[in-house]
């Protein structure tokens, strides 16, 4: 009979739990700029990757604000929010809703793209797509980055900034940061990339031509892939847990690191 191991919650979500408290408590009031990653670090013994994981953590959920060269801030408003828990990743059954709610923003997005985009949208789409291409080294080294700046991409083309900011606040969660190494190994690198880059091929060739519907068709096809390859990745582990995976699998530690994403330049 198997039992699930208890699970003591991370650092970060210590940190962030603490943070949250202080502001719950208003030690914190909407405004205030909260403490620097150093006295962070000192106040709860911690290294800045724990603090900088809190930080990004509350700032999915909407409750902190980072001003650039300022610092970050608690939010200013209390409205009821969009959130998107860091824990979702947690197990694979909520991973993969998360990337069923990216499926149907983005089935959208991109027929919308196909509609609005600017000839300058679908240069700098193409161009996306070809960064991701380039990226062709060791699967060890190659980041994956690149492949959420094709996506994020693409929905700012939609011209929807709601679209856009809904998939850039899910990007670190529901778009994971990896490194290719821990999903294909060096033998299966170019059938990989030759399956990723059909995929991606066929959502921009749709853009281009402006084609709403096979755009939509498209990016359908390519997330449902994704869900797929998602799914074959964790079908040996013995429990559908992402972190049972992580204690497994060291590689898949070192794939899974979450970071807030980039805006796109």
């Amino acid at each position: 009979m198997t039992t699930m191991r208890s699970r003591r919650p991370t650092f970060s979500a210590v940190v962030a739990g603490k943070l949250k408290d202080m502001i719950g408590r208003r030690k914190l009031k909407p405004g205030d700029r909260i403490p620097t990653e150093a006295e962070l670090c000192e106040m709860y013994g911690v290294s800045r990757t724990v603090v900088r994981e809190a930080i990004m953590s509350l700032r999915s959920e909407g409750q902190l604000v980072a001003r650039q060269g300022i610092g970050v801030f608690v939010a200013e408003t209390n409205i009821q929010r969009f959130e998107v828990d860091w824990n979702a990743i947690r197990t694979l059954p909520k991973t993969i809703m998360l990337i069923e709610l990216r499926m149907a923003v983005e089935t959208e997005a991109a027929g919308l793209c196909a509609v609005r985009r600017s000839k300058a949208d679908a240069i700098d789409i193409r161009r996306r797509m070809e960064k991701v291409d380039a990226e062709r080294r060791e699967p060890k080294v190659t980041n994956l980055w690149y492949d959420q700046q094709f996506h994020l991409t693409i929905a700012k083309a939609s011209k929807n900034p709601h679209i856009y900011q809904l998939l850039k606040m899910m990007a670190p969660v529901a778009m994971p940061r990896m490194k290719l190494g821990a999903v294909v190994d060096d033998s299966s690198k170019d059938s990989y990339y030759r399956m990723i880059h059909a995929e991606h091929e066929r959502i921009v060739i749709a853009i281009e031509e402006k084609k709403e519907s096979q755009a939509r068709e498209a990016m359908r096809d390519h997330i449902a892939a994704v869900i797929e390859r998602m799914r074959k990745l964790t079908a040996s582990l013995p429990e559908e847990s992402l972190r049972d995976a992580y204690e497994a699998n060291p590689a898949l530690v070192q794939s899974l690191v979450r970071g807030v994403a980039p805006e796109i330049d």
